[in-house]
Protein backbone atom coordinates (compact mmCIF):
# COMPACT_ATOMS: atom_id res chain seq x y z
CA UNK A 1 0.00 0.00 0.00
CA UNK A 2 1.63 3.18 -1.01
CA UNK A 3 1.53 5.89 2.00
CA UNK A 4 -0.59 8.86 1.49
CA UNK A 5 0.75 12.28 2.77
CA UNK A 6 0.90 11.46 5.94
CA UNK A 7 0.57 12.33 7.11
CA UNK A 8 6.97 3.07 29.77
CA UNK A 9 7.14 4.90 32.37
CA UNK A 10 4.70 6.15 34.25
CA UNK A 11 2.83 9.49 32.97
CA UNK A 12 2.02 13.09 35.16
CA UNK A 13 -1.50 12.07 36.56
CA UNK A 14 -4.55 14.43 34.90
CA UNK A 15 -5.89 17.41 36.97
CA UNK A 16 -9.49 18.19 37.58
CA UNK A 17 -10.68 21.69 36.56
CA UNK A 18 -14.24 23.41 36.41
CA UNK A 19 -13.82 26.79 37.32
CA UNK A 20 -14.14 28.81 33.85
CA UNK A 21 -12.12 31.95 33.44
CA UNK A 22 -13.16 34.43 31.23
CA UNK A 23 -13.12 38.69 30.37
CA UNK A 24 -14.65 41.38 28.85
CA UNK A 25 -13.27 40.79 25.63
CA UNK A 26 -14.16 37.08 25.76
CA UNK A 27 -18.05 37.95 26.49
CA UNK A 28 -18.08 41.00 23.78
CA UNK A 29 -16.94 38.96 20.82
CA UNK A 30 -19.58 36.34 22.36
CA UNK A 31 -22.32 39.32 21.90
CA UNK A 32 -20.83 39.69 18.86
CA UNK A 33 -20.97 36.19 17.57
CA UNK A 34 -24.45 35.71 18.90
CA UNK A 35 -24.44 33.20 21.68
CA UNK A 36 -26.14 29.51 21.75
CA UNK A 37 -29.84 28.61 22.11
CA UNK A 38 -31.08 28.41 26.04
CA UNK A 39 -30.94 24.06 26.62
CA UNK A 40 -34.31 22.79 26.45
CA UNK A 41 -33.62 20.22 29.51
CA UNK A 42 -31.44 20.07 32.59
CA UNK A 43 -27.90 20.40 32.18
CA UNK A 44 -25.87 17.42 31.21
CA UNK A 45 -22.66 16.35 32.86
CA UNK A 46 -20.08 15.90 30.79
CA UNK A 47 -16.31 14.75 31.54
CA UNK A 48 -14.05 16.30 29.04
CA UNK A 49 -9.96 15.16 28.46
CA UNK A 50 -7.54 17.71 26.81
CA UNK A 51 -4.21 19.03 26.50
CA UNK A 52 -2.88 21.86 25.79
CA UNK A 53 -2.27 21.33 22.39
CA UNK A 54 -4.01 24.72 20.43
CA UNK A 55 -7.02 23.20 20.64
CA UNK A 56 -8.48 27.31 20.01
CA UNK A 57 -12.72 25.93 19.97
CA UNK A 58 -12.56 24.08 23.25
CA UNK A 59 -11.04 26.69 24.91
CA UNK A 60 -12.84 29.28 23.61
CA UNK A 61 -16.17 27.69 24.35
CA UNK A 62 -14.81 26.96 27.90
CA UNK A 63 -14.19 30.40 28.77
CA UNK A 64 -17.12 31.94 27.19
CA UNK A 65 -19.36 29.23 29.11
CA UNK A 66 -20.27 27.80 25.53
CA UNK A 67 -21.19 24.62 26.93
CA UNK A 68 -23.05 25.24 29.85
CA UNK A 69 -25.25 27.58 27.24
CA UNK A 70 -25.68 24.47 25.26
CA UNK A 71 -27.43 22.48 28.03
CA UNK A 72 -23.79 20.67 29.38
CA UNK A 73 -22.50 21.08 33.07
CA UNK A 74 -18.78 20.05 31.90
CA UNK A 75 -15.92 18.94 34.15
CA UNK A 76 -12.28 19.28 32.18
CA UNK A 77 -9.58 17.29 33.04
CA UNK A 78 -6.40 18.02 31.63
CA UNK A 79 -3.64 15.51 31.14
CA UNK A 80 0.12 15.85 29.53
CA UNK A 81 -0.17 13.30 26.85
CA UNK A 82 -3.11 10.85 24.97
CA UNK A 83 -2.35 7.41 26.74
CA UNK A 84 -3.38 8.23 30.06
CA UNK A 85 -6.29 9.60 28.76
CA UNK A 86 -7.13 5.86 26.80
CA UNK A 87 -7.40 4.33 30.60
CA UNK A 88 -9.95 7.38 31.61
CA UNK A 89 -12.03 6.66 28.61
CA UNK A 90 -11.78 3.25 29.74
CA UNK A 91 -12.68 3.34 33.44
CA UNK A 92 -15.06 6.23 32.82
CA UNK A 93 -13.15 8.89 34.32
CA UNK A 94 -13.61 10.49 30.69
CA UNK A 95 -16.77 11.03 28.58
CA UNK A 96 -15.06 12.64 25.92
CA UNK A 97 -11.15 12.89 25.03
CA UNK A 98 -9.38 15.01 22.79
CA UNK A 99 -7.06 12.07 21.71
CA UNK A 100 -3.80 12.40 19.09
CA UNK A 101 -4.60 10.13 16.05
CA UNK A 102 -1.83 7.37 17.14
CA UNK A 103 -3.36 7.27 20.64
CA UNK A 104 -6.49 6.76 19.56
CA UNK A 105 -5.53 3.48 17.21
CA UNK A 106 -3.81 2.32 20.35
CA UNK A 107 -7.24 2.31 22.23
CA UNK A 108 -9.00 0.76 19.33
CA UNK A 109 -5.99 -2.19 19.03
CA UNK A 110 -6.86 -2.66 22.78
CA UNK A 111 -10.17 -3.61 22.67
CA UNK A 112 -12.13 0.02 23.64
CA UNK A 113 -14.84 0.71 21.57
CA UNK A 114 -14.09 4.05 20.58
CA UNK A 115 -15.04 6.82 17.69
CA UNK A 116 -14.78 9.94 16.90
CA UNK A 117 -16.94 13.04 16.70
CA UNK A 118 -15.00 15.28 15.40
CA UNK A 119 -11.38 16.85 15.14
CA UNK A 120 -9.33 19.34 16.34
CA UNK A 121 -6.60 21.32 14.99
CA UNK A 122 -4.71 20.55 12.22
CA UNK A 123 -1.71 20.31 13.78
CA UNK A 124 1.08 19.14 11.23
CA UNK A 125 2.92 22.59 11.62
CA UNK A 126 2.28 22.14 15.24
CA UNK A 127 4.26 19.49 16.25
CA UNK A 128 8.10 18.96 15.02
CA UNK A 129 11.75 18.49 16.27
CA UNK A 130 13.77 21.16 18.62
CA UNK A 131 16.88 20.54 19.19
CA UNK A 132 19.60 22.61 21.60
CA UNK A 133 21.20 25.56 19.98
CA UNK A 134 24.60 24.00 20.89
CA UNK A 135 23.86 20.11 19.80
CA UNK A 136 25.28 20.44 16.25
CA UNK A 137 21.36 19.62 14.52
CA UNK A 138 21.07 20.95 11.77
CA UNK A 139 18.88 18.89 10.04
CA UNK A 140 17.11 15.15 11.06
CA UNK A 141 20.07 13.71 9.59
CA UNK A 142 22.36 14.58 11.90
CA UNK A 143 20.27 12.68 15.03
CA UNK A 144 22.74 9.80 14.16
CA UNK A 145 24.31 9.25 18.06
CA UNK A 146 21.78 11.58 19.85
CA UNK A 147 19.82 11.67 22.53
CA UNK A 148 15.85 12.34 21.66
CA UNK A 149 13.52 12.91 24.09
CA UNK A 150 9.25 11.69 22.89
CA UNK A 151 6.18 10.81 24.10
CA UNK A 152 5.75 6.80 23.33
CA UNK A 153 2.64 6.18 22.08
CA UNK A 154 1.56 9.91 21.14
CA UNK A 155 1.61 10.69 17.87
CA UNK A 156 5.03 12.40 18.05
CA UNK A 157 6.55 8.96 17.73
CA UNK A 158 4.63 8.29 14.74
CA UNK A 159 5.83 11.50 13.08
CA UNK A 160 9.44 10.80 14.64
CA UNK A 161 10.11 7.23 12.84
CA UNK A 162 8.69 8.90 9.35
CA UNK A 163 11.33 11.73 9.79
CA UNK A 164 13.97 9.07 10.21
CA UNK A 165 12.81 7.18 7.69
CA UNK A 166 12.88 10.04 5.32
CA UNK A 167 16.12 11.05 6.41
CA UNK A 168 17.83 7.64 5.96
CA UNK A 169 18.01 6.90 10.03
CA UNK A 170 17.97 3.83 11.58
CA UNK A 171 16.18 3.40 14.81
CA UNK A 172 19.22 1.80 16.35
CA UNK A 173 21.79 4.61 15.01
CA UNK A 174 19.26 6.92 18.16
CA UNK A 175 18.93 6.86 21.84
CA UNK A 176 15.23 7.54 22.31
CA UNK A 177 13.97 8.29 25.65
CA UNK A 178 10.10 7.80 26.59
CA UNK A 179 9.51 11.38 28.72
CA UNK A 180 6.90 13.53 29.29
CA UNK A 181 7.15 17.03 27.33
CA UNK A 182 7.87 19.04 31.15
CA UNK A 183 10.74 16.51 31.29
CA UNK A 184 11.92 17.41 27.51
CA UNK A 185 11.68 20.58 28.36
CA UNK A 186 14.35 20.30 31.69
CA UNK A 187 16.43 17.69 30.09
CA UNK A 188 17.48 20.11 27.08
CA UNK A 189 18.19 22.38 29.53
CA UNK A 190 20.73 20.53 31.75
CA UNK A 191 21.94 18.76 28.05
CA UNK A 192 21.00 15.28 29.10
CA UNK A 193 19.00 14.82 25.69
CA UNK A 194 19.85 16.60 22.54
CA UNK A 195 16.51 17.05 21.24
CA UNK A 196 12.73 16.27 21.62
CA UNK A 197 10.08 15.15 19.48
CA UNK A 198 7.05 17.63 20.68
CA UNK A 199 4.08 19.60 20.21
CA UNK A 200 3.17 23.26 20.52
CA UNK A 201 2.83 25.13 23.24
CA UNK A 202 6.29 22.81 24.25
CA UNK A 203 8.12 23.95 21.18
CA UNK A 204 7.90 27.68 22.01
CA UNK A 205 8.40 27.11 25.20
CA UNK A 206 11.52 24.98 24.82
CA UNK A 207 12.96 27.97 22.37
CA UNK A 208 12.29 30.53 25.54
CA UNK A 209 13.53 28.35 28.43
CA UNK A 210 15.84 26.06 26.73
CA UNK A 211 17.47 27.94 24.36
CA UNK A 212 16.55 25.51 21.46
CA UNK A 213 15.45 26.14 18.06
CA UNK A 214 12.96 24.13 15.21
CA UNK A 215 15.01 22.10 12.94
CA UNK A 216 11.73 20.68 11.43
CA UNK A 217 7.90 20.49 11.37
CA UNK A 218 5.76 17.40 10.50
CA UNK A 219 4.21 19.88 8.19
CA UNK A 220 7.03 20.66 5.93
CA UNK A 221 7.78 16.73 6.08
CA UNK A 222 4.47 16.10 4.29
CA UNK A 223 3.18 14.63 7.41
CA UNK A 224 0.03 14.84 8.12
CA UNK A 225 -1.81 12.90 10.49
CA UNK A 226 -1.07 15.03 13.98
CA UNK A 227 -4.91 15.50 14.73
CA UNK A 228 -6.55 14.86 17.07
CA UNK A 229 -10.08 14.14 17.50
CA UNK A 230 -12.98 14.15 20.14
CA UNK A 231 -13.27 10.48 20.95
CA UNK A 232 -15.66 8.40 22.81
CA UNK A 233 -16.97 5.12 24.04
CA UNK A 234 -19.81 4.00 21.34
CA UNK A 235 -21.64 2.54 24.66
CA UNK A 236 -21.41 6.09 26.26
CA UNK A 237 -22.67 7.75 23.03
CA UNK A 238 -25.58 5.15 22.67
CA UNK A 239 -27.02 6.31 25.59
CA UNK A 240 -25.58 9.63 25.69
CA UNK A 241 -26.20 11.21 22.55
CA UNK A 242 -28.08 14.42 22.91
CA UNK A 243 -24.48 15.33 25.61
CA UNK A 244 -22.52 14.47 22.37
CA UNK A 245 -25.27 17.08 20.47
CA UNK A 246 -24.59 19.39 23.00
CA UNK A 247 -20.64 19.02 23.23
CA UNK A 248 -20.79 19.87 19.38
CA UNK A 249 -23.34 22.82 19.26
CA UNK A 250 -20.67 24.74 21.72
CA UNK A 251 -18.50 23.75 19.49
CA UNK A 252 -19.73 25.35 16.00
CA UNK A 253 -20.55 28.47 17.98
CA UNK A 254 -17.05 28.83 19.35
CA UNK A 255 -16.04 28.60 15.55
CA UNK A 256 -18.85 31.30 14.63
CA UNK A 257 -17.10 33.27 17.36
CA UNK A 258 -13.58 32.97 16.32
CA UNK A 259 -14.39 33.18 12.42
CA UNK A 260 -15.43 37.20 13.15
CA UNK A 261 -12.60 37.60 15.65
CA UNK A 262 -9.56 35.74 15.61
CA UNK A 263 -8.43 37.45 19.34
CA UNK A 264 -10.84 35.50 20.75
CA UNK A 265 -8.91 32.22 20.33
CA UNK A 266 -5.43 34.00 20.43
CA UNK A 267 -6.13 35.14 23.88
CA UNK A 268 -8.44 32.00 25.18
CA UNK A 269 -5.23 29.93 24.22
CA UNK A 270 -2.57 32.46 25.50
CA UNK A 271 -3.34 32.80 28.44
CA UNK A 272 -3.93 28.93 28.85
CA UNK A 273 -0.82 28.26 28.30
CA UNK A 274 1.26 31.53 29.37
CA UNK A 275 2.31 32.25 25.99
CA UNK A 276 2.52 35.81 24.84
CA UNK A 277 -0.46 36.97 22.73
CA UNK A 278 1.91 37.34 19.83
CA UNK A 279 3.34 33.93 20.07
CA UNK A 280 -0.03 32.68 20.31
CA UNK A 281 -1.04 34.76 17.26
CA UNK A 282 1.96 33.02 15.39
CA UNK A 283 0.39 29.94 15.90
CA UNK A 284 -2.90 30.53 14.99
CA UNK A 285 -1.87 31.65 11.78
CA UNK A 286 0.33 28.06 10.93
CA UNK A 287 -2.64 25.71 12.41
CA UNK A 288 -5.83 27.42 12.73
CA UNK A 289 -8.95 25.95 13.98
CA UNK A 290 -10.96 22.95 11.54
CA UNK A 291 -13.31 23.57 9.45
CA UNK A 292 -16.01 22.87 11.41
CA UNK A 293 -18.69 23.30 8.64
CA UNK A 294 -16.82 20.70 6.41
CA UNK A 295 -16.58 17.74 8.56
CA UNK A 296 -19.41 16.23 6.83
CA UNK A 297 -17.89 16.65 2.86
CA UNK A 298 -15.69 13.91 1.83
CA UNK A 299 -13.51 16.04 0.31
CA UNK A 300 -12.34 17.78 2.66
CA UNK A 301 -8.72 16.93 4.12
CA UNK A 302 -10.13 15.82 7.73
CA UNK A 303 -13.30 14.75 7.18
CA UNK A 304 -15.45 12.00 9.35
CA UNK A 305 -16.77 10.50 6.23
CA UNK A 306 -15.49 6.76 5.69
CA UNK A 307 -13.03 6.49 2.86
CA UNK A 308 -12.10 9.83 2.93
CA UNK A 309 -8.37 11.63 2.93
CA UNK A 310 -8.73 11.03 7.32
CA UNK A 311 -10.01 7.82 7.04
CA UNK A 312 -7.16 6.49 4.43
CA UNK A 313 -4.61 8.23 6.59
CA UNK A 314 -5.21 6.62 9.67
CA UNK A 315 -5.55 3.51 7.83
CA UNK A 316 -2.10 3.72 6.99
CA UNK A 317 -0.88 4.98 10.30
CA UNK A 318 -2.81 1.83 11.74
CA UNK A 319 -0.94 -0.18 9.48
CA UNK A 320 2.47 1.35 10.07
CA UNK A 321 2.08 0.66 14.02
CA UNK A 322 1.39 -2.47 13.49
CA UNK A 323 4.07 -3.27 11.66
CA UNK A 324 6.07 -1.25 13.89
CA UNK A 325 5.48 -3.07 16.88
CA UNK A 326 3.79 0.26 18.40
CA UNK A 327 0.28 -1.97 18.43
CA UNK A 328 -0.18 -5.56 18.71
CA UNK A 329 -3.34 -6.27 17.50
CA UNK A 330 -4.77 -4.81 14.13
CA UNK A 331 -7.63 -2.36 13.83
CA UNK A 332 -11.31 -2.00 12.51
CA UNK A 333 -11.68 1.66 10.90
CA UNK A 334 -15.26 1.34 9.48
CA UNK A 335 -17.04 2.41 12.58
CA UNK A 336 -13.91 4.72 13.70
CA UNK A 337 -15.92 7.92 12.91
CA UNK A 338 -19.29 9.22 13.48
CA UNK A 339 -20.03 12.42 11.36
CA UNK A 340 -23.77 11.66 11.65
CA UNK A 341 -23.89 13.65 14.83
CA UNK A 342 -22.21 17.00 13.06
CA UNK A 343 -24.42 16.25 10.22
CA UNK A 344 -27.67 16.83 12.85
CA UNK A 345 -25.86 19.61 14.24
CA UNK A 346 -25.31 21.78 11.59
CA UNK A 347 -28.40 20.53 9.38
CA UNK A 348 -29.89 24.30 8.47
CA UNK A 349 -26.62 26.13 9.46
CA UNK A 350 -24.77 28.20 7.16
CA UNK A 351 -20.82 29.08 7.93
CA UNK A 352 -21.10 32.48 9.14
Amino acid sequence: MKPPATGSPPIHGPMRRQVVRGGAGLAAALLAGGAVRPAEAQARPIAIGFQEVPDWLLFVARDLKLFEKAGLSPTFIKYTGGPPMIEGLRNGTLDLAALGAVAFLTGLSQGLDLTMIGINPEGAYAQGLVVRKDANILTPTDLKGKKVGLVEGATAQFGFLMMMRQHGVRTEQVTVINMVPEEQLEALRTRRIDAAMVWEPWMHRMMRNADARIVETEGNLGIYTNVNCYSVRRDWLKVNRETALRFLRALVAANDVVSKDHRVAHEAWAREVGLSHSAAASIFDLVPPPLVYEWTNPRYAYSLVRNAPLYQRLSFLANFMLREKIIAQSVELDDAMDPSLIAEVLKGRKPP
